[in-house]
């Protein structure tokens, strides 16, 4: 039985794979990499005092506001629907960013529950930003205005989507391997 189960060990760290050699890991290991820093830079901005964020962080928050009207991140009056998310976002999802680049590093089977409920908690946040973005004829926003908002926030509502659904898929394949195991035992 010991035996068994040091083979079966040894078989799941000959069967990790590198980061390279996983197109899709990779793509997400590359989204929570990156997303790191502009959670710190710009997004961490709504709830700091000025005097402690730097003159170019605060003028490229300043640029982007100004030059796509986000009613949302350039607001002066708060939303606090909004805010709400990026409160989530520094407290749940940025620890989560590192822990998940860890475990797609390490081609770890145990961070696929965790993305998948991340990819969930994400997309659920990000389509009413989406929904106000495109719908709410209360926005001072024109059309290409609505679009090229559109096509910033679209990625992340896309990609933890994608990752919800992968994680699910790669989930069950591990049920049905152990399953499949433990009935020939």
């Amino acid at each position: 039985m010991a035996e068994q189960q040091q083979q079966q060990q040894q078989q799941q760290v000959a069967a990790k794979k590198s980061l390279i050699s996983r197109p899709l890991d990779l793509v997400y290991f590359l989204y929570f990499a990156t997303h790191i820093p502009v959670t710190l830079a710009i997004d961490f901005q709504v709830f700091c005092p000025p005097q402690w964020v730097p003159q170019v962080l605060k003028d490229a928050l300043k640029f982007y506001t100004e030059t796509y009207k986000d009613p949302f991140m350039g607001s002066s009056a708060p939303t606090y629907w909004f805010l709400s998310f990026i409160v989530c976002e520094l407290l749940v999802q940025l620890p989560f960013f590192f822990i998940a680049c860890v475990g797609l590093f390490k081609d770890s089977k145990y961070i696929r529950l965790p993305l998948a409920i991340y990819g969930a908690h994400v997309a659920t946040t990000v389509l009413p930003t989406i929904a106000e973005v495109l719908f709410n004829e209360a926005l001072d926003l024109n059309t290409a205005e609505r679009q090229t908002l559109f096509g910033f926030y679209a990625p992340y509502f896309i990609l933890p989507l994608i990752i919800t659904v992968d994680s699910f898929v790669r989930i069950n394949n591990y049920l049905k391997v152990d399953v499949s195991t433990k009935k020939t035992q």
